[in-house]
C-alpha cells in the first residue's frame, strides 16, 4: 500500500521484507528518505534505524506505526525518528510526512521523482 502511494506521489521505492534486510538495502541504495515500520520482522523499525545511524546513515526517517504517537515517542530510540506517521497511511498523510522529513533535513520540498524514497517492512 505505501509503495503504491509513493508511486502515485511520483517517488521511486525500494522495499525490504524485514528490518535486517532494510539495513542492508539502505547501505546499498543510499535512499534520500527512510520509511520504516515500527513492527518489522527480525529487527524493529527503531532497531533498524539505530543500526543505520550507527553506520553513519543520516537520511531522514519516517516511522509508521499503528500505536499512538505518544506511546511510540516513549520508546527507546524514538528520538532518532524525524516524523511519526500513524496508520492507516493516506496519500495526503504520506505526502506531508515526506515534506516534513525532508524539510527537517534541510532539503527542498519533494517533487516528482525527487525523494528516491524507500519503504521497508510489511505492508501496513
Amino acid at each position: 500500500m505505501v509503495r503504491d502511494l509513493l508511486a502515485e506521489l511520483g517517488h521511486a521505492a525500494v522495499e525490504a521484507s524485514n528490518g535486517t534486510e532494510a539495513v542492508a538495502v539502505c547501505e546499498r541504495e543510499a535512499p534520500d528518505v527512510l520509511i520504516l515500520d515500527l513492527l518489522m520482522p527480525r529487527l524493529s523499525g527503531l532497531d533498524a534505524l539505530h543500526a543505520l545511524r550507527a553506520k553513519g546513515i543520516r537520511a531522514p526517517a519516517v516511522l509508521l506505526s499503528a500505536i499512538s504517537g505518544r506511546s511510540v515517542r516513549g520508546l527507546d530510540g524514538a528520538e532518532a525518528v524525524d516524523v511519526l506517521l500513524e496508520k492507516p497511511v493516506t496519500r495526503q498523510g504520506l505526502a506531508r510526512a515526506l515534506e516534513r522529513a525532508l524539510r527537517g533535513a534541510g532539503a527542498p520540498p519533494p517533487g516528482p521523482r525527487s525523494a528516491g524514497t524507500w519503504r521497508s517492512g510489511d505492508k501496513p
